[in-house]
Order: structure tokens, then C-alpha cells, then sequence
């Protein structure tokens, strides 16, 4: 039947049956060449168990080694190589580059090779079915398949690994670790065939093009994690990770490394699992915890596993939710956020001092604690600093309002932009002597309303800056953190404003400031891809479900539920960022995803719906409609630099009834979808392409903020 079945998608395989399952071993039209690399340190027992193994390997085309060991490069250990037959005959590659960072080894030997099919095989494995290469190379020639691995037996015949599950300890471990071969579990048997989020290095198969695409394995990881995030790559890239589940490739794990794992791994993997720490494994069930790597019911006392990586990273967990009164709040940081008159003449003062041109060699960031790198404010003042540093080589310090905790802050920022990875850090509580102890540069930012009451109370440099990119007082209601909030923008600084709005804002408070357009990644978010539905598939409707006052979301969910009772299924509506989801939506949620997956996901969305009240409609608009996707929102004052009614958008009054009205009317009619489709695609590539173009003017403001620009 299975045969049948693959031969009627037009699939051409061998089946047979193995162990009470059927095995299926595919045949692709023509079998490409394969290259293996076996990093070793000179493990010799190693070596002598797995290359006689390795040479009874039966596959129908050809297939190289190379070894690369770290060994030492002796003549002993050289002429060992000469003398010792195996019937397999490797490319030898010495190693003598410290510190090891297991990524870069692979990385450097895959170089070296030539194959179509990269297969990265640990030296401590053993081949026990000369099939074993064949049988991956054939699944992983089907269609939307990234990478190929095997479940593997440890010496005593228990399962050493059936696939990557994260969430276990807060980072990940291998599936069906410790059980019995052929056991079944909660998501069924271990015999059968498995897409996973990854699969171990150990034993790994990938096309060179796949590999090579993603930059190979990432070499923030020292030893541990590269692996399941060459997985996670393949996942975001829109393909899947095939287990095996036979008997083929032995590992007796960590007997060449050992069991340690560096401390910057744990940061490092916490950067790329988080969306799957957030929001669970795709290929399990919600009902089964996510804290076991064997199978077990879910558990209302299981913690997060989130949780379990900030106890290993040493940092405190708390749930972000929304407060009904911020007035706790707004007590707990009356003394931190309390600047005098006073200040304010110092700054202007010290601007004063300085006149014309100065040159910027090092800036001070007054940084907010991070949550995510990848998006929002932060990630732009990130940007900004990235660029400062590729373009004029300019020095870093971020100063984080934080709890001391500098491997997850430095991590965090090397994750969205490497460059910045050797940028100094330091953290201060907020208390007049801790900024005084700032050290000196040539010019500080504020990023956040918070820290602009820092810098103003600053002495680090000559002239301060404020990077703005959103009206911060709407983030709150009338209170006294709304007060606070505004009074950041009479303090003096030279404003840096994201988008002409925000410029226009500052300068109604008297603030001197110069503003950029925002940008998209067009590398994520673009249309190419992007294909005509039929007209029997449901239209799809994307918006951002996130519980916050500015968001409106009891606005947006009140429409779409409506827009779901009135068309059914004719809708299909998707939520991501979903914190506060309710289970009762009738939605798909996506919860957090990982920001490179978006872009697919956008490509695939028919409208898209934002309803911010404040003064910046976010990225999100931007990057919907980078992929092609004509937005339901806001008719507001403030947006007109990106919305345009009935071209590129629809624009609605932030009630119920036009919401639905404006979402109904996008919904029936497709030529309308199209043709707002196109010049929403034309409004990001006319205005909103290049990161780089957007950013141009920042640094020569930063040298002389009084010259007359775009004022």
C-alpha cells in the first residue's frame, strides 16, 4: 500500500518491512555525491571503531571523508594515519586554532569539501547498517526536506536520540532519551518515521546549498546547540527535519568532548529556541509537557520552561501582563525618573560648550533591560549602532537599567548584530552616583523616556541625545507616569525621531531633533513567493494580539470575532505576539515567532490589521506590507507618512462597525486586495527599502546636531 501510494505521487522506492515497521528507502531520479566530515581529537579508539564500519557503507554513488583533528599535528600522530588501514581512505585536516569552538571546525572542514550532500558525523559513532547513507540520502532528496538524522542507540541498545525536543531544562534534549527501542508513548510509537525540530550533529545529512544558505553552523555556539539551530533554520526556511527510526548509526556520546556545556552556549541557544520555548514544538501536542524528553502528560504545575533558562542564565522571572493601575509603578520609580530644573539647564549648557563639528568616537547607550533583541525599539537603536560602527567606526557602551547580569545583555545583542558582540556593557540601578560613574564619551543616547531622565542627569558626555520612536506618554493613561513620561521631552536633548511625526512632536515641546524613515528587512519581508490564491481558499487576516492599552485590542477582537461569525470559514484569522489570546478566539494563534519566519507567514496573508493609538503605527504594518499585504488601519493624522486611503490601505475609524465595514469590504472584493496589494509593495520599495539609505543622516547629526538639516 505504501508503495502504491508513493508511486502515485510519483515517489520511485524500495519497501520492505524492518523490525514490524515499513521501511521505506526513497530513490531520487540521480544520487548526488556526498562528503562527510568527522571532527576528531585524534580520538584513535574512536577512529579505529568507526572508519572500518564506515567503509562497508553501501551507496550507489560517490562519497568522501575528511577528518579534521585538533589532535596535534605530531609526526606520530601523522604517520599513524599513513600506516593504519581502514579501507576507507579520509582527507586529513589538522586543527590547531584555540580556543575550539566545535561550530568553526565543521564549518572550516564542510569548506573543504565538495559534495551536493554534506553529512557531518561525529567520530564517536559506529555504522551498523551499510544502508545507513542511502537510506538518508533518499529522504533527504524528497521535496522540503532540510536535513536528515537517525535514531540512535547508545551501547546498551537504549534510545540515545529520536529528534530535538526544546523545552526540557529550559533548552532542549533528545527525544526519547532512555528508552526502550520500539516503546510506544504519548505521541506514539518510536518506531515510526518523525518530522523534528532538529536532529543531533552527531549524525546529520543537509544539501551544501541548505547549509551554506543559513552561513553553515553558527559559531556563537562553542560546542553545544549549532546543531538544533541548523534544525530550527530548516524549520524557518519553510522545510522539516526527518528522524529515522532504525538501528543504523551508533553513538556513544561524549566520549570525546565529554559532558560540560560553556555557559555562553546556554545564552546563545536561549537567543534562538526562545519562540519555541514560548510557544511549544510543533510537531508535539499541547497536552504533553514540554518539560520531558521522554512523553508525559502536561502537568498545570509544570513551570515555563522559559523559567528554567533564566535559573540556569541567572536571571529573576517575572509574567508580563498588563495592570489595570500603574500606580505601584509609577511609586517605584518617582525618585529614578525625578530630574530638576537644574539638569535641565546643565544640558543646556554643556550644549553650549560644544559648537559646530565634534567628531564621535565612542557613544554611551542608556539602555532599558532587554526582553528581545530582534524587533521593536531596541532592535533599531541596535541597528543604529551597528551601522556607526561598520561606516565610522565608532565605539560602543550600552548602559542597561538592569539587574547586573552581563553574559544575557552581551548575548542578547551579539544575537540581532554580531558586530556589536564585543561591545562593553555595564548596568546601573538608576541613583545619581552609579550614572556619575558612567565613563566618559563623545556623546550619550537615551533610547527610552526612563533613560532619558538618566542622560539628562548625566556627565559622561558633551551632547545628549534622545532616540524617539514612539509617543512614550500614550503608553500610558492620564496618571502620573503619563506626566513623567512627557516631561522627557523638555529636557533639552537633541531629539533623534523615528519617522517625521515624531519629529513634528518634539519640536511642538520645543525639543531640536532630526528624524529618519523606517525601514524593512528586505531580505524577510518582500512578496517574491507570493502566490494567487484560489478562489476556494479562505481569505487570511493577520493582526498582532498583544493586550496593550495602545494596541486597541478589545477593539480588534470584537471585529474579527464578528468578521468570523458573519463569513465562517470563507476567513481564516491569524494572531501572532499572542501574550493574552483568549481560548475562546476562534483564531489560529502563532504566539511568538521567531522574527525570520514572519516574512512566509506575511506572504501568505490576504489583509492585515493594525489599530495603534499611539503616534508610531510600529514595524509590523511596514513588514506586512513589504510581503505584499494591503492594511485595514487607523485613519489617523500621524500615519499619513506610510497610509494612504483606498491605495494602499483602507482606513478605518477605531470603532467596531468600521472596522468590520472596512475589513468586509477588503474580503469581497479580490481585484481591490490586488490592486491595494501592488502599490502597498510600491510605498515600501519607493520609501521604505534600505536600513542603510534610512539611517544615512544620523551620524553626521550626532557630529554637529545644531547644522540645519531637516528641520
Amino acid at each position: 500500500m505504501v508503495r502504491d501510494a508513493l508511486h502515485a505521487r510519483g515517489e520511485t522506492s524500495v519497501v520492505a518491512v524492518k523490525s514490524g515497521v515499513t521501511r521505506v528507502l526513497f530513490e531520487p531520479d540521480a544520487w548526488p555525491t556526498v562528503s562527510i566530515v568527522t571532527p576528531t581529537r585524534h580520538g584513535r579508539s574512536n577512529l579505529e571503531r568507526l572508519l572500518p564500519s564506515l567503509a562497508k557503507t553501501d551507496y550507489p554513488a560517490d562519497f568522501d571523508l575528511t577528518i579534521i583533528d585538533n589532535g596535534r599535528e605530531s609526526p606520530e600522530n601523522v604517520q599513524w594515519y599513513a600506516e593504519t588501514e581502514f579501507s576507507v581512505s579520509p582527507n586529513v585536516i589538522w586543527w590547531s586554532e584555540t580556543p575550539f569552538n566545535y561550530s568553526r571546525v565543521n564549518n572550516v572542514a564542510v569548506a573543504a569539501t565538495a559534495g551536493e550532500v554534506v553529512v557531518m558525523l561525529n567520530d564517536d559513532t559506529e555504522i551498523v547498517d551499510p544502508v545507513w547513507l542511502r537510506e538518508m540520502v533518499g529522504h533527504l532528496m524528497r521535496e522540503g526536506v532540510g536535513t536528515v538524522g537517525v535514531q540512535h542507540r547508545q551501547a546498551e541498545g537504549l534510545i540515545q536520540h529520536g529528534g530535538v525536543t526544546i523545552g526540557p531544562n529550559g533548552f532542549a534534549d533528545n527525544t526519547f532519551a532512555g528508552m526502550t527501542p520500539g516503546d510506544d508513548s504519548l505521541i506514539g510509537s518510536t518506531r515510526w518515521y518523525r518530522n523534528s525540530l532538529a536532529v543531533t550533529g552527531a549524525c546529520v545529512a543537509i544539501r551544501r546549498s541548505d547549509f551554506e544558505a543559513v552561513g553553515g553552523l553558527d559559531e556563537r555556539f562553542i560546542l553545544c546547540g549549532s546543531d538544533v539551530v541548523l534544525g530550527l533554520d530548516q524549520v524557518i526556511a519553510g522545510r522539516r527535519n526527518v528522524v529515522i527510526p532504525f538501528d543504523t548509526v551508533r553513538h556513544y556520546e561524549s566520549i570525546t568532548r565529554g559532558s560540560s556545556v560553556p555557559m555562553e552556549d546556554f545564552y546563545a541557544s536561549y537567543w534562538r529556541y526562545h519562540p519555541w520555548l514560548q510557544n511549544g514544538d510543533p510537531y508535539s501536542s499541547p497536552n504533553v509537557s514540554r518539560l520531558s524528553a521522554i512523553p508525559r502528560f502536561a502537568s498545570t504545575r509544570d513551570v515555563k520552561p522559559v523559567q528554567l533558562a533564566f535559573a540556569v542564565m541567572g536571571r529573576a522571572y517575572t509574567k508580563v501582563a498588563q495592570s489595570g493601575s500603574i500606580s505601584e509603578e509609577a511609586q517605584s520609580l518617582l525618585a529614578t525618573a525625578s530630574v530638576s530644573r537644574a539638569h535641565v539647564e546643565r544640558v543646556v549648557e554643556s550644549h553650549r560648550s560644544v559648537s559646530g563639528f565634534a567628531d564621535v568616537k565612542t557613544i554611551n547607550w542608556f539602555i532599558p533591560d532587554v526582553d528581545m533583541p530582534f524587533f521593536g525599539g531596541l532592535n533599531t537603536a541596535f541597528r543604529i549602532a551597528d551601522k556607526l560602527s561598520r561606516d565610522h567606526g565608532v565605539k560602543h557602551r550600552f548602559i542597561a537599567f538592569a539587574q547586573p547580569n552581563h553574559a544575557y545583555i552581551s548575548s542578547a545583542i551579539a544575537a540581532a548584530f554580531p558586530s556589536l558582540a564585543d561591545a562593553e556593557v555595564m548596568f546601573y540601578d538608576g541613583s545619581q552616583e552609579q550614572i556619575d560613574a558612567v565613563p566618559a564619551a563623545d556623546a550619550a543616547v537615551a533610547t527610552l523616556w526612563l533613560t532619558a531622565m538618566h542622560v539628562a542627569k548625566s556627565t559622561s558626555a558633551p551632547r545628549k541625545f534622545y532616540l524617539m520612536q514612539d509617543y512614550e506618554p500614550g503608553f500610558y493613561p492620564a496618571s502620573s507616569m503619563y506626566a513623567m513620561a512627557e516631561e522627557s521631552y523638555r529636557l533639552g536633548l537633541y531629539g533623534i525621531c523615528n519617522t517625521s511625526s515624531m519629529h513634528d512632536i518634539y519640536r511642538s515641546y520645543g525639543g531640536s531633533s532630526m528624524y529618519f524613515t523606517p525601514a524593512v528587512d528586505r531580505g524577510i519581508y518582500h512578496a517574491e513567493g507570493r502566490r494567487t490564491k484560489a478562489p476556494d481558499e479562505p481569505i487570511t487576516i493577520f493582526a498582532y494580539a498583544r493586550d496593550h492599552f495602545r494596541n486597541c485590542w478589545e477593539l480588534v477582537f470584537a471585529a474579527l470575532t464578528e468578521i468570523k461569525r458573519r463569513h465562517g470559514d470563507r476567513v481564516r484569522i491569524v494572531a501572532a505576539g499572542a501574550r493574552y489570546l483568549p481560548n475562546s478566539a476562534d483564531f489560529i494563534d502563532m504566539g511568538l515567532l521567531d522574527y525570520r519566519a514572519t516574512g512566509a507567514m506575511y506572504r501568505e496573508t490576504d489583509i492585515g490589521l493594525t489599530m495603534q493609538i499611539s503616534r508610531h503605527p510600529s514595524y509590523l504594518p511596514l513588514e506586512l506590507m513589504g510581503s505584499g499585504v494591503p492594511m485595514v488601519a487607523p485613519d489617523s493624522a500621524w500615519f499619513t507618512w506610510l497610509f494612504e486611503d483606498r491605495r494602499n490601505s483602507r482606513l478605518t475609524m477605531r470603532t467596531v462597525d468600521d472596522i468590520v465595514e472596512n475589513l468586509e469590504a477588503l474580503i469581497l472584493d479580490a481585484e481591490a486586495r490586488r490592486a491595494m496589494s501592488h502599490e502597498a509593495l510600491e510605498t515600501i520599495d519607493s520609501n521604505h527599502n534600505s536600513w542603510d539609505d534610512a539611517l544615512a543622516g544620523i551620524f553626521d547629526y550626532l557630529t554637529d546636531p545644531e547644522a540645519d538639516r531637516n528641520a
